[in-house]
């Protein structure tokens, strides 16, 4: 897989995660600052290590992010990633993000991910699909759990969730 197609994957998936606060009309301040701080901890991708390693872990269903109740647990728990000192700032970011308002660009696909343990939200994670000119790559991105099991069983569900010729990882 050529190395301009992960960059371009990459700046396609940057690019949608800051259009939900550059297309908002009224972008609060702390959506910004939150936005920032979310582009200052992004890494370039790299080939993900599908090994087949990963299994379901029993107790923790993985569902889709396809209504606001899920998109607010997706938010919420994805915020808790970063230091206590910027969970406000990113809360206020990623309760900006919606798989409705703003469409994606053409040949891209994006599926969020909220895991649930005894109706509690434990993980979260992205696969983020673009069309590139050597094929399909899949993203998988924001994969946080509260704990290793939460987190093994979000690594287990987006990586076999996606049928895409490359998939890279964070």
């Amino acid at each position: 897989m050529a190395d301009t197609a992960i960059l371009s994957h990459f700046h396609k998936k940057q690019a949608w995660m800051a259009s939900h606060i550059n297309a908002a009309q009224f972008p609060t301040a702390e959506s910004k600052q939150g936005l920032a701080i979310y582009k200052g901890a992004e890494s370039l991708p790299t080939l993900h290590d599908a090994d087949g390693s990963y299994a379901p872990v029993e107790g923790i269903s993985v569902y889709a992010v396809d209504c606001h109740p899920l998109m607010v647990r997706y938010a919420k728990t994805l915020a808790q990633k970063w230091p206590e000192s910027d969970r406000a700032l990113m809360l206020e970011f990623l309760s900006q993000l919606s798989l409705t308002d703003i469409d994606p660009a053409p040949g891209t696909d994006i599926t969020l991910y909220v895991a649930m343990s005894q109706g509690t939200p434990v993980a979260t994670g992205m696969v983020f699909t673009s069309e590139e000119e050597t094929g399909s790559v899949a993203g998988i991105y924001d994969v946080f759990g509260e704990n290793e099991d939460a987190k093994r069983a979000m690594l287990a569900h987006v990586s076999i969730s996606t049928s895409a010729d490359t998939i890279v990882s964070e």
